[in-house]
């Protein structure tokens, strides 16, 4: 081997024993400057969390069940608190719809629970919130003052949009749905706050409450009490069934409906 030959190896070994060198020293240096950021920038001890902040409002859960379920989840520092974790565990509790978790430089944790308002029963165990969307909490059976919808599966949307539908029909001679159903037949029927159970078919059944509210007032003239029943369920009239057992039939009848 020639003597420049030699010396071009011996300048290649050094250059790359020197990329080696180089790269070794960046590798310490980056490892250095992680521990130094977690040391320094992210260790508890450093920017830990001071304030946990909850916020309603509240009607069924408290903010002191809210905090004592997250409290043991703030122990660590600003930037490893776990937010989703705790949106998650907070959001499994009863009644809580949703919850938004945010961190506020440089110690706070906020915590806002948005509670599930109910409106309506359905069927035995459910409730249903604003939106129609149903959601189960301990005894629910037990929430007095709403009414109570029934439909057959895949059939909740309409009969909730119904209900709402029904209630305003009936403000206008001071009623409201107290239980509405559509049985497995397509049939529907309401019981009214007043206490009178109203069969509207499964025809036209917003004409057939159309009847009920604007006959509503020459049936109650002379009247105490609301009739036990009206059936609206005929082509061209209804039938009244009053609490003396005395069956009032009205206009002129066809097949029910």
């Amino acid at each position: 081997m020639s003597l420049s030959n030699k010396q071009a190896m011996r300048h290649g070994n050094r250059g790359f024993s020197a990329g080696v060198a180089l790269t070794l020293l960046l590798f310490v240096m980056a490892a250095a400057g992680v521990a130094w950021v977690y040391n320094g920038m992210i260790a508890q001890e450093r920017w830990p969390i001071r304030w946990l902040e909850i916020d309603g409002p509240f009607e069924r859960v408290s903010a002191e069940q809210v905090r004592a379920l997250l409290a043991p989840m703030v122990n660590g520092s600003f930037f490893t608190v776990n937010t989703r974790q705790m949106r998650e565990k907070a959001g499994g509790m009863p009644w809580v719809a949703s919850v938004t978790v945010q961190k506020i430089w440089p110690d706070t944790v906020q915590v806002t629970i948005h509670e599930h308002t109910p409106v309506a029963h359905w069927i035995d165990d459910y409730l249903l919130d604003t939106n129609g969307a149903p959601f189960t909490v301990p005894s629910a059976k037990e929430i007095q003052g709403l009414p109570w919808l029934e439909s057959p599966p895949g059939q909740l949307d309409l009969v909730f949009e119904n209900w709402k539908k029904f209630d305003d029909k009936l403000e206008a001679i001071g009623q409201q749905v107290d239980r509405l159903t559509l049985d497995p037949r397509g049939s529907w029927s309401a019981h009214l706050t007043g206490g009178t159970e109203v069969r509207l078919g499964k025809g036209e059944i917003f004409r057939n409450l159309d009847i009920l509210v604007s006959t509503w007032a020459g049936l109650m003239q002379g009247q105490d009490l609301p009739p036990v029943s009206v059936d609206l369920r005929y082509t061209n009239g209804f039938a009244v069934l009053w609490s003396q057992n005395i069956k009032v039939m009205a206009g002129e009848y066809g097949e029910e409906s």
